[in-house]
């Protein structure tokens, strides 16, 4: 039996994406190789390891099967590769590095520099995308490590909890309320809201911040990128309630204003999460000391009395 890597890290990536198109973007190949190199699995393996149809691909049992096998496979691999480097260099090899907020995403870079500055000879792979998207990549094991928020129930990955971060009323600038120095979220319920899409976390404890206070919120807009929002609310199509980390320095777009919320009555946490069978190596543990370290600095809001004006 002639069974390649090639092969297999297809297979891997069209069960994790369930799409032949995403497949081939995440491994920057052509769809025709992703599908010759399927099409070679499944003559070599005398089985179907996938239902088509036009709008998804699902995994056969046979193909769950291998799925499974192929986790063994590349989580082996990836262990082996680090044991012989780390007896040279323990800050080496490769780390893939998941971030399931879009509103962190954008203060990544100055930590992937002095990450990469630090640590040259560490391979750093980073992929964006909601939780469900970060999980389902790191239960096939393509994944070291991520950056979410939580909460988070699973019994299968560790959680390193790095802060909790509190969060903004937002309004146009030159909205009704804006001048004012308080504003209650209840003096805002008949306004239209812009959101982040159904499924975040963020937006799932923004609901809950809205229904304890009898605020049913009109939403015509849902967007999953913050700055997109930002840019809607400044130019009066609506209201939000973003993270605080949206308006750190040199991030607060003219036609906005912006009300602190105390942390008691809304907040998330973020942390990082790693799969419960495989302990952290040295390359990760010195990713999650560098967000520790940048997370103090970027985020307002810990605990201290905010000045200027509230939203309560």
């Amino acid at each position: 039996m002639s069974i390649g890597l090639r092969q297999l890290e297809a297979f891997r990536a069209v069960a994790i994406t369930g799409s032949f198109t995403r497949a081939c973007q995440s491994l920057f190949i052509t769809q025709s190789t992703v599908s010759q190199h399927i099409h070679e699995l499944e003559t070599e393996l005398k089985a179907k390891l996938f239902d088509r149809n036009r709008r998804h691909v699902s995994l056969t049992p046979a193909g769950g099967s291998l799925l499974q096998y192929c986790k063994q496979i590349f989580q082996l691999l990836n262990e082996a590769e680090g044991a012989v480097l780390s007896t040279h260099d323990p800050y080496s090899g490769r780390l893939s590095f998941g971030c399931a907020s879009s509103t962190l995403l954008y203060q990544l870079p100055p930590l992937l520099t002095e990450y990469a500055k630090r640590f040259p000879k560490v391979e750093l792979k980073i992929v964006g995308g909601t939780v469900a998207d970060i999980l389902t990549q790191m239960d096939a094991d393509a994944l070291d490590i991520a950056l979410v928020v939580l909460p988070l129930h699973l019994t299968h990955v560790r959680k390193i909890h790095l802060r909790d971060e509190s969060f903004v009323l937002v309004l146009p600038r030159k909205h009704r309320l804006a001048r004012q120095r308080h504003v209650a979220i209840e003096q805002v319920k008949s306004d239209r809201f812009i959101l982040h899409i159904h499924g975040q976390n963020t937006r799932k404890l923004v609901d809950r911040y809205l229904f304890r206070h009898h605020v049913a919120p009109h939403v015509p807009i849902e967007i999953a990128d913050t700055e997109t929002i930002k840019v809607m609310v400044a130019h009066r199509m609506g209201i939000s309630v973003l993270p605080a980390s949206a308006f750190e320095k040199g991030r607060q777009p003219e036609g906005l204003k912006t009300f602190p919320i105390p942390k008691a009555e809304l907040k998330r946490s973020l942390a990082v999460i790693y799969p419960r069978s495989r302990p952290l190596r040295s390359p990760a543990l010195a990713i999650v000391d560098l967000l520790q370290k940048h997370l103090r600095q970027i985020l307002p809001g810990d605990g201290r009395k905010e000045p200027g004006n509230h939203a309560r």
